[in-house]
């Protein structure tokens, strides 16, 4: 089955045009709601006995749109579209994986299966 983070991230290495549709997030042949889970947590979370939470598809996509921007910028602009943030512990890593430069980051939880 296809993984939306990993095609989220073929498309963004290949330039890929990217289609947001009715509360869809579409890759060619595949789609998916906006707020599905990816199965990148977000950093924090699962401390202590906690719960992992996982960044939603339209949180990444956004981010990816609006990552050349300063972090606060960033976050008000998430905050106006009521999409989450990517915490800025998360950014680097995350970019350096969705653009190809890493092969795979530790916060990509291999136990989750989409």
């Amino acid at each position: 089955m296809a993984d939306p983070l990993i095609l989220l991230r073929q498309y963004n290495v290949n330039k890929k045009e990217i289609i947001e549709r009715d509360n869809q997030i579409i890759f060619g042949e595949f789609s998916w709601p906006k707020n599905v889970k990816t199965n990148y947590f977000i950093s924090g979370s699962g401390k202590e006995g906690g719960e992992k939470e996982y960044y939603t598809l339209e949180c990444l996509l956004f981010f990816l749109k609006k990552k050349k921007l300063n972090h606060p910028i960033y976050v008000k602009q998430a905050a106006a579209h009521n999409i989450p943030p990517v915490r800025r512990p998360d950014r680097k890593e995350l970019i350096a994986y969705l653009n190809g430069e890493t092969a795979t980051s530790a916060s990509i939880d291999k136990s989750v299966h989409q």
